[in-house]
């Protein structure tokens, strides 16, 4: 991507600083967009908010800049992301001995008295080491931020190959200084591990302050600063054409020699910052849902649920009043039949036990004494009832029966006398695969 050669689906975008960036990503054209002449023409809106064209001092022939929304960037395969300088803090840290994994979470107790906002809510970039000293390169930047931008063009399906600080993705000339303005903000990289940024303004005189006051930052610290007579040059990357005032006058004002250009392909950046992306890409794709955009489908499926809920309970309640109204009329009907009951718990069992203590007044058989449940019981077990059986015991309406030896030994034989028990209305359950015994009952 670097080498100034951009083929159909891939782009390289200047993300705008953050202020901007949460309130009009999607839907403004927020986004400075260098795609491929031919894809860029086909875009259109290549202006700044200014009105001035955006490709200006003889950009390459085989690539321009359009401002584009999120929404208007053409069909992409991969993308090259510029982060605005103001967003990226570069950081110097002697790290301890550790892995990388070690390494990123100790960072936020090594930072923490370098940043002024939280450590815990940044995101860090581990570079290179510094040349003879123990100090590491270490880019810092929100991590919500990060997220929502890369997160936003992975859902449209476009791979971002590379996530670089503005400021250290400035092509830097032997001898020069590098100044890039855009955005109404400035990106200045004094060395090759060596950048900052911070805003410019929307008017004229505001710009040529910041610029002002950027190259005579950076000129202190120039290596030409301490030859006498010796101007300092400034590699300046514009935008569009309005910063082409603003930065003559800040350069006569601060007599600094400018080369002013049009905005370049950016440089490999020392730092990657998608290398600061922490956790499994099941955690990244679920912090990277557009929650805003399930609200209303969520609002209906709570909507769905609750209505469920209160079916459910509405309805568990109509069974609960007849189950109350069924098991009254069921109690009026037993003390109906015996009046001098005093206390009813269960109708049902108390009702089979009066009709069978009435039956047994009576002298009568019930279907579950033990002269019936032998009967059906015979008349199952059909012509080897007389030679199958070695014991029979009764208790409580049950036939509890011992078989002989050779009688229903196989599990074929208890299978068809368990069925043809239910036949004549019986239950034959047998206590164990090797076990004679059997216990016999009416079917309920």
């Amino acid at each position: 991507m670097a080498a100034q050669v951009l083929k159909r689906g891939q782009a390289i975008v200047w993300v705008p600083p953050r202020s901007v960036g949460e309130r009009r990503f999607a839907s403004e054209a927020v986004l400075l967009a260098m795609l491929p002449a031919a894809v860029s023409e086909q875009v259109g809106g290549a202006a700044s908010a200014a009105g001035h064209p955006v490709t200006v001092f003889g950009s390459s022939s085989a690539a321009r800049f359009v401002r584009v929304s999120l929404d208007a960037l053409p069909a992409l395969k991969q993308v090259t992301l510029v982060f605005d300088a103001r967003d990226v803090n570069l950081l110097r840290v002697a790290l301890p001995p550790l892995s990388p994994a070690r390494a990123q979470q100790a960072l936020p107790n090594l930072v923490e008295d370098l940043l002024l906002q939280d450590a815990q809510a940044c995101a860090f970039a581990i570079g290179p080491r510094e040349s003879d000293t123990p100090l590491r390169l270490v880019a810092a930047i929100d991590r919500n931020w990060l997220e929502f931008v890369v997160g936003a063009f992975e859902r449209r399906g476009i791979r971002v190959q590379a996530a670089w600080p503005a400021q250290l993705a400035l092509p830097l000339g032997a001898g020069q200084l590098a100044l890039a303005c855009l955005h109404d903000g400035l990106a200045l990289r004094m060395q090759q591990h060596e950048g900052i940024g911070w805003s410019a303004g929307g008017d004229d005189e505001a710009r040529v302050e910041a610029i002002a006051c950027a190259l005579d930052a950076a000129g202190a610290d120039s290596p030409e600063s301490a030859i006498p007579d010796v101007r300092r040059r400034v590699a300046v990357f514009v935008e569009d054409g309005s910063w082409q005032a603003p930065v003559l006058k800040a350069a006569a004002r601060a007599d600094v020699e400018v080369d002013l250009r049009a905005l370049a392909f950016p440089v490999a950046a020392p730092v990657d910052l998608l290398s600061a992306r922490s956790g499994s890409a099941a955690r990244r794709w679920l912090a990277d849902v557009d929650w805003r955009a399930w609200r209303v489908p969520a609002a209906a499926a709570a909507a769905c649920v609750v209505v469920a809920l209160l079916g459910l309970n509405l309805h568990w309640a109509l069974l609960s009043q007849e189950s109350d109204r069924l098991r009254a009329s069921i109690e009026q009907r037993y003390r109906d039949a015996f009046p001098g009951t005093q206390v009813v718990v269960d109708p049902m069992l108390q009702m089979q036990r009066q009709v069978s203590s009435l039956r047994a007044r009576a002298g009568q058989a019930g279907p579950d004494d033990f002269v019936p449940l032998l009967a059906r019981f015979s008349q199952a077990l059909g012509g080897q009832a007389i030679d199958a059986l070695a014991s029979v015991e009764f208790r409580e309406g049950r036939l509890r029966v011992r078989f002989q030896p050779g009688f229903f030994e196989g599990r074929s034989a208890r299978d068809g006398l368990a069925r043809t028990g239910q036949q004549f209305g019986l239950s034959v359950r047998f206590d164990a695969d090797r076990e004679p015994t059997a216990a016999v009952s009416l079917l309920r």
